[in-house]
Parts: C-alpha cells; structure tokens; sequence
C-alpha cells in the first residue's frame, strides 16, 4: 500500500506534468514567430498568428510577399520524437500544402505543392528581393533531408523568370525555368533548361550546405541584336559557339 507522503508526491507530479501539457498544448501560436525569424535570420515572418501552436493560422511574410497559411500538429508522432505538421493554405486552396516531419536535425517533407514569388524565395536566402521577379513552383511527393543523407527529388519552375539590376544589359527575362532536383548524399542538384525569354540558358546546378550554390551554364543571346548583354556575358564567361559558358558560385547565406 502506498504510503501518504508516497502518495501525494505522485498527486502533485501528475499535476505538475497535467498544467505542463496544457500549457504548451495552449501555447499561443504568435510563439511561433520569433522561432521562424530566428531559423531565417529574419527573412522570414509569421504575422497575425492565431490558435495555438498545435492548430493555428497566421500569414507568412517575405519581402513585400504574404501568404496565409493554417496547420495541425499531428499529436502521435510526438510520443515517438517526432514533430509531424499539416501545412496548407488559409484560405482553402488546394496550395500551398506539405505534410513536414521534423526528427533530430532531419526534415522530411511529403506531398509538397507550394508556389512562392521569387522575391521571397531570393529573401528567404539573403539576396535581394527586388533583384528578381516571377514566382517559383515547388512540386515533391517524398523529400528527406538529414546531414549527410538527402533522398528524393522535386520538379521546380520559376515562372516568368526575371533577373534585374544587370547595368547596361537591362532587365534578364528568362521565360520559364525548369529543373528536377535530386538530392543524394549531401548534394541537391540538377539540370537547368528555359523556354522563352531573351537569353536560352542549358546546364546543371548543384548547392551543398559546405560550398552553397554552383552554377555551370551555357547562356545564349535569343537574338543577334543584344550588344550589351553579349557584352556582359563576354566579361563574365568564356566564349562557345552562339553563347558563353559561365560558372558561378555564391554562399548560402
């Protein structure tokens, strides 16, 4: 039989553990902000939060870009470690949606369909948002990303593909972009191809987390008449046939 002192040491722990679990369980979801500014380096905020941090809605904000957002935190998984979250739109579109599972420092991400505008993906990765236009579209069933040990693959396209702040060559419209990224081992990367535009663009990307993003490309005038943009890409790139071949690098910032 357990003793009185026994006893009420376990009535006050269960307690304790029930206004714990309620609390975080109550936990405003406006918490939430200051945790998606810090993993962004403020790029990213989540605005007008509402519910709590398990099912809520708020507005996600890039740059000048805002979008509605609503989620559920699937309470399973959590007896198990893992953090599983229902991402879909606010406003009851079809997108954006993703189903994320957070484990350690691994991320899974399933059924992802997300549209963003460029602005905001340039300012989620600390460049400027005003230097690119259009929006980029974001296509995967089964994604995981673990130091050292990515999986899967994902069909981009950045849409009305505009690059800006070029001096004398003005304004890169690039049409449409396309690419299948494939992530394996600690690499994502893939081909790169367009469709419209006034510069065709053929060649491969790769971004590591250790050397950022590298860029091997073959950029091609669509037409005879593009005096400063052959001369831009001639201070730039090495000739080859009708184009030039570039490489770039830049850090993840």
């Amino acid at each position: 039989m357990m003793v009185p002192r026994r006893r009420a040491v376990v009535l006050v722990a269960a307690v304790a553990l029930a206004v714990i679990v309620a609390a975080a369980w109550l936990a405003p979801a406006a918490l939430l902000d200051s945790r998606v500014a810090r993993a962004t380096g403020d790029a990213v905020r989540l605005a007008a939060a509402e519910g709590t941090v398990w099912r809520g809605r708020g507005t996600i904000v890039a740059a000048t870009t805002q979008i509605p957002i609503a989620w559920d935190v699937d309470v399973l998984p959590l007896l198990r470690g893992i953090v599983r979250m229902q991402v879909r739109s606010g406003h009851g579109a079809l997108t954006p949606r993703a189903t994320i599972a957070l484990h350690g420092n691994a991320i899974a991400l399933h059924d992802v369909d997300v549209t963003l505008p460029a602005a905001a993906v340039a300012a989620f990765m600390g460049y400027a948002a005003a230097s690119v236009g259009g929006e980029v579209g974001a296509v995967a069933d089964d994604v995981e990303l673990a130091p050292g040990s990515y999986r899967g693959e994902a069909r981009l396209s950045w849409r009305g593909a505009r690059i800006v702040g070029l001096g004398d060559a003005g304004p890169l419209d690039l049409g449409e972009v396309r690419s299948t990224a494939k992530a394996a081992g600690d690499a994502i990367s893939g081909p790169l191809t367009n469709e419209g535009g006034n510069l065709a663009l053929r060649g491969q990307w790769t971004m590591t987390a250790r050397d950022g993003l590298a860029l091997a490309l073959l950029l091609t005038p669509a037409r005879a008449d593009q005096t400063e943009l052959k001369r831009m890409l001639s201070a730039i790139g090495t000739a080859e046939g009708a184009g030039w071949r570039v490489d770039w690098r830049a850090p993840l910032r």
